[in-house]
Formats: C-alpha cells, structure tokens, sequence
C-alpha cells in the first residue's frame, strides 16, 4: 500500500506509529524516507557512523506484512530507531567512536536493543559518539543549527540525527550529562532515566556507578513511549533496581488539559549554583519557561542548593575517572591497543590511574552524602527547574578552551547543570525552551525524585502542548 504521507521522516514516534497502524504509511516508506535523509544530510553532519540499510528495509517489510496478515503488533511496530554506538548490535560494528574497537562485531544484542525490537522497532543507524564516550562535543559530528557549533555530547550523533529526520527516535547514555547536553544543544528531547531503571547490559561503559541509558527523541510524548519499552528489571545487570513500572505514556494524561496536568505541582528553583554562571539568553529563556509552568498552575519554591556543590566536580571526577581507567585497564586496551586511543582520550583515561583507593572511597563518601541532601531537599518539591546548559553550544574549534559566562570561567564547562544528577541517581529531562539570538536553541532541565520519571514527564508534556520550541527543524542539507 503506498503512503500517504509526502514527508514521513517529520513524524514523531507517536505520530508515525498511528499513521502505520492506520494504513496511511507504510513502515517500508518510513525507512526508505529516513535512509534518504541520512544520505542528504551526512555530508554536513556526520551523525551516523554505520547504516544498516539492507537490514533496516527487510525488517519494515516484514512489519507491513504483518499488518497486512492483522497479526499482533507491538508498541513500536516498524518504527526505525538510532542507536548510539556505545550500544552492542548483534552483527553490527560497533566501535564506541574508537580505533581500539574499529573491528568489533557483538554476537549479542544489547538489553535494551533486545527490548527495543521485541516491541516491533527497527535499527536503523549507529550514530557517532565522543571516544568511548569521554567528552562532550562528539567530533566530528555537527549541530544542524550551526556547523560551526557542537552538537553536544557524548550522544551527539543521536541528537544531531533526531534534529535533522534520519529516525524519530535514537538512545543515548548519559555519565555526566550525555544525553541532556546534546539534547539541549540540538533542539531535541532527551531523558536520563533514574539509575538502576534501564538495563546497561551490553553498553561499554565509561563509569559503572554513575553510566544510564535513556531515550531521546523529537518530543516528551516520543521518550515515554520508548521508555514504556526500555523500563524493567534485568537479572544481568548488577545495578538494575527491580521497582514497580508504570505505564509512562498514560502518565502523561493525554485527555486532560495542560493546566490539570501542572496545576498544584510545585516546581523547585534554586537560589544557588545553577543559575550563579550563565548566559544571559539562556537564563531568560529558562526563566521565561518557569514562568510558564506557573502560567498554567505550579507553584514555585525556591530552594538553596546543597554548598557542596561549588566545589563538587571534583569528585565528580574521583568517582568517573578511576572507574573508566579500571574498565580499560582490565579490558587489557592501555596494554594492547595503547596506540588505537586519541591521545587526549587516553591521556584522559590514564589520569585515572593517579587516584587511589582512598581518594576513591572518599569520593563516593561526599557523594553520599550530597546525594542525601538532594533526596531531602526533593521531598519539599514534585520536580526541580533548572538550565540544562550555561551556555548554548559552542564553537567547534573552540572546544578546548574554558568556557566562560558574562565573563567568569565555568569549571565544570558543558557539564555544570547536568553531572549532579548523574551523581544522585535523580532522573533529569531536558526540552527545548527556546533559541538565543543567533539562532541557537537553548534547553530546560527539569529534575526529580528517584523512580519520578512519570512527573517529569507529565510537566515536560503540559509544557510542550502549549510551545512550539519543540518543533522547530534546522535547514539541512545546505
């Protein structure tokens, strides 16, 4: 049946998904639309790093002839999915944006690749990612906004393909900010899930106490679908928490208004930290959106953010660095492979070795007890509102250099609002909330307890019924 749809590779996940189901698209067509955008648009971009073409379209075929027999269907049913290539795929390479895995094909399937296609998703693409994840700008991938600028990272190639239509939907992991970062500078939607809610088995690591993987997409309504698949125990995981799911789609309360939805929720702003270095723009627009959640009922609480915090990414890096230096000193790569690293990458994973078991333990310690202070400061609100980012994305060939609000330096760089909630477990999503002057698009962060994922999600959904930010697309290929 030939689709009826001119532009399929501008659905979003939800939208796409209703159209297959109704006949008026076919899954065939869907794909074919998204393998020609990925052509288009990769010149520029460089999001993608593998495309499994032939793959891809058997597997839609097979999906319409299942529509066609009327045979059970899952949730995501011939919709074609990114994957970041930290993420394993059975016969697929699978390099983690590395030289030292340039020749690795999993016999395996990833957990959530598993959990992906056993309700009817298709992968589509591996998208690039910063070396084995260990920075935020993901070269050489570009933001669609600017090509001059960066997508973020180290789920830059994830977000800069959502963007542009290569997919409707891609996963990212997120260490210290990965999923949200590229989110933000990208224009696109992005969850980091609590710890310990989606299964990391079959993802290479960077940092085993800090690593999730989540979904990002076009729209809040596209990440809790996929969450609805991605959500679960799984005994192979050491870290996974076996909780009570929920049905994350239906939280978001589609039949009521956005002003049910928020009314009465109370959104935490704090008074320190997160706004004490930023961007003019970027605050404006953030706080313009915070003003819009209370347009449509919240109530602000303005909270003090733990004092710890101002000196905090150290620790952040007592924990991250000396667990990413363990894994690839066990995996024997710093032995065997020494040469494949990126010599800021392996310079990065070595420094780890400096830290000793003491400065380790220590630093779990003070995140312990940060994380504590967090927790009860989270019992006074439903969800926390901050930046996803000081600043928008910056320059590519700026990348190196300390980056700087109104002036003062910003010792944690891209990472300062995104990391603490690596650090606590917390989930923290990340919508778009509006663009500075030079056309750049700016990210809000809304935060919440463990397990609260269906609150972030009901407020991001209210706030996206009522903005367009969301659906604004950059002008590529130029």
């Amino acid at each position: 049946m030939p689709s009826e749809i001119s532009a399929p590779e501008t659905l979003t996940l939800i939208e796409a998904r209703d159209a297959i189901r109704s006949g008026a698209l076919t899954s065939e067509a869907l794909v074919t639309a998204c393998l020609r955008r990925i052509a288009e648009t990769e010149p520029a971009l460089q999001a993608c790093v593998t495309v499994m073409s032939e793959t891809a379209l058997s597997q839609a075929r097979q999906a319409d002839a299942a529509i066609q027999a009327n045979a059970r269907i899952g949730p995501l049913h011939g919709l074609p999915i990114a994957l970041k290539d930290l993420i394993e795929t059975r016969g697929v390479l699978t390099t983690a944006g590395s030289r030292v895995l340039d020749d690795w094909i999993p016999g395996e399937d990833a957990a959530v690749v598993k959990r992906l296609t056993g309700a009817g998703a298709i992968a589509l693409c591996k998208t690039n990612t910063h070396e084995f994840a260990y920075g935020t700008f993901t070269p050489p991938t570009r933001n669609p906004w600017d090509l001059e600028r960066i997508p973020g990272g180290s789920s830059g190639g994830s977000a800069a393909a959502l963007a542009v239509g290569d997919a409707p939907g891609a996963l990212g992991t997120d260490t210290g900010g990965s999923i949200r970062i590229p989110a933000a500078c990208c224009g696109v939607t992005g969850l980091k899930p609590t710890y310990g809610l989606v299964s990391r088995t079959g993802i290479v690591p960077l940092s085993w106490s800090l690593d999730v993987v989540g979904p990002m997409a076009r729209t809040v309504a596209d990440c809790a679908l996929l969450l609805d698949a991605l959500a679960g125990y799984d005994a192979t995981d050491p870290d996974s928490v076996d909780v009570p799911l929920l049905n994350y789609t239906a939280a978001l309360s589609n039949a009521r208004s956005p002003e049910d939805a928020v009314r009465g929720a109370r959104i935490g702003v704090p008074t320190s930290y997160f706004f004490d270095l930023i961007d003019p723009e970027v605050e404006a627009a953030v706080r313009g959106a915070i003003d819009g959640l209370v347009a449509l009922g919240a109530m602000v609480v303005e909270l003090p953010m733990p004092a710890s915090l101002d000196d905090f990414f150290g620790v952040y890096r007592g924990v991250q660095r000396p667990e990413a230096y363990t894994w690839h000193s066990d995996m024997g790569y710093l032995a065997d492979r020494a040469d494949r690293y990126s010599p800021t990458v392996r310079a990065n994973i070595e420094a780890g070795a400096n830290y000793s078991a003491k400065d380790y333990i220590h630093a779990q310690q003070a995140r312990r007890a940060f994380t504590t202070e967090m927790l009860a400061l989270m019992e006074q609100v439903d969800a926390l509102v901050t930046p996803t980012m000081a600043l928008p994305a910056p320059r590519a060939d700026e990348s190196d250099t300390p980056l700087r609000a109104g002036g003062k330096l910003i010792p944690e760089g891209t990472l300062r609002c995104t990391f603490p909630f690596n650090m606590s477990g917390q989930p923290a999503l990340s919508v778009p909330c509006g663009f500075t002057s030079d056309g750049l698009p700016i990210g809000l962060q809304i935060a919440g307890a463990r397990f609260g994922e269906a609150t972030l999600l009901r407020l991001g959904h209210a706030y996206q019924r009522l903005t367009s930010w969301h659906t604004l697309r950059p002008a590529l290929p130029i």
